[in-house]
């Protein structure tokens, strides 16, 4: 992706305070920082190497899954895979499930980041194989 990036003139680098975090840049400019390489809209980048292509992996879904969690980049880039699998499988209930996970991705932004804005905090769960009260599918 960075190779890419590079080679259509754009540039990679990741900022002080979030050195983990390698952001995509105009050539002469300190602007977008958009913290990826694949994107819809964005279009002050599509000549530097930004495309709206999406990378697609598939994943065999079985009788051990219960939820699917659907997110933007702002809660991946500060919650785990496993800390949203315990927030989503401990929830109260499915409607809490995805506030929760949002109220604690903006509290890590918050704790991780301080000098820095908060990203977009989104979610949808999933849930598979959903039952009610009397055990009995919904």
């Amino acid at each position: 992706e960075a190779e890419r990036i590079k080679q259509c003139k754009g540039r990679v680098h990741a900022l002080k305070d979030e050195p983990h975090v390698h952001r995509v840049w105009l050539p002469n400019e300190n602007s977008p920082g958009l913290a990826m390489t694949r994107a819809f809209g964005d279009f002050c980048l599509k000549d530097f190497g930004v495309i709206a292509v999406p990378e697609i992996t598939h994943r065999q879904l079985t009788s051990r899954d219960q939820f699917i969690v659907l997110a933007t980049d702002g809660v991946w880039e500060v919650l785990s895979n496993q800390e949203v699998v315990n927030i989503v499988s401990s929830a109260p209930s499915p409607a809490a499930a995805a506030r929760i996970v949002v109220e604690s991705a903006v509290s890590a932004w918050k704790r991780k980041f301080p000098t820095s804005k908060v990203d977009d905090c989104a979610v949808v769960c999933l849930y598979l194989n959903e039952e009610d009260n009397n055990g009995q599918p919904s």
